[in-house]
């Protein structure tokens, strides 16, 4: 909630809307020299705790989000049978999501990993190598979710607490009558292997305050579009830079996130 732009480098030729699915701020200059572009912004993050009753689940379920969305959210014959497998017998959609969200957690090791551009299909590489960093392992809860009918979307953005700042991805699914709830496998997994139940079960469902969150959907264009080639195709979390001619590498530029302040509310 409450949004605000508190300062910004240079005057914004295009801000995107509220609800673009990957919203960016977007700078247009000549440069000469070294250039510094920066935007300076706040936010408030409101959390509800859920505690979840499979009981109370309704037998009309939506079918938004259940779709394919290639390459990578793909319905290969391996996760097919995967999910399959994973999910049994089982009719009751959170209790199914929770079977997914299980295995990912107990088998999946995470790893840092190459440019999501050189893999072909990142759920089906977590699938068959049983590793993945934190948005290799959100796109295969999404698409296992996905197979067994259960609406699932990407999210990302940024983690942000009073002394970290970084970049991670997670998943929310969907589920009557609670609505979009979240799922961080690779959060839960964590804390599976540290031997903290409660917070493997936490992740299941529910999310610490400690997000901000910039994207609503994978593979996504910018508004407006770029040029040349997108340094990560999935989402954006720290911004892209081009010239007229040509994209530049990551190397070639510097990434600076800095907490200015944090507090509760």
């Amino acid at each position: 909630k409450n949004i605000k732009i508190l300062s910004t480098s240079h005057e914004p030729k295009y801000i995107s809307p509220e609800n673009y699915p990957q919203r960016t701020i977007y700078f247009e200059t000549e440069v000469k020299g070294e250039e510094i572009f920066t935007v300076e912004y706040t936010y408030e993050n409101h959390v509800k705790y859920t505690k979840f009753d499979p009981n109370i689940i309704s037998e009309e379920q939506p079918n938004f989000y259940t779709e394919e969305r290639l390459p990578h959210i793909r319905f290969t014959p391996f996760l097919v049978q995967l999910a399959d497998k994973i999910v049994g017998n089982e009719t009751n959609p959170l209790l199914k999501a929770r079977k997914i969200y299980d295995y990912i957690t107990q088998n999946v090791k995470y790893s840092y990993m190459p440019q999501y551009a050189t893999i072909i299909n990142v759920p089906e590489y977590c699938a068959y190598n049983l590793k993945g960093d934190c948005g290799v392992q959100a796109l295969l809860f999404i698409t296992l979710c996905r197979i067994v009918g259960i609406p699932a979307r990407w999210q990302s953005g940024l983690y942000v607490n009073p002394q970290y700042i970084g970049c991670h991805d997670w998943a929310e699914f969907y589920i009557e009558p609670y609505g979009w709830i979240f799922a961080d496998p690779s959060f839960g997994g964590g804390a599976l292997r540290n031997k903290n139940e409660e917070r493997w079960n936490f992740y299941f469902g529910n999310l610490d305050p400690f997000r901000m969150v910039a994207n609503s959907d994978v593979n996504y264009e910018f508004l407006p579009s770029k040029k040349h080639f997108r340094q990560d195709f999935c989402d954006n979390q720290v911004g892209e830079i081009e010239y007229n001619d040509r994209f530049l590498e990551s190397q070639e530029y510097e990434t600076i996130l800095e907490i200015i302040e944090a507090q509760e509310i």
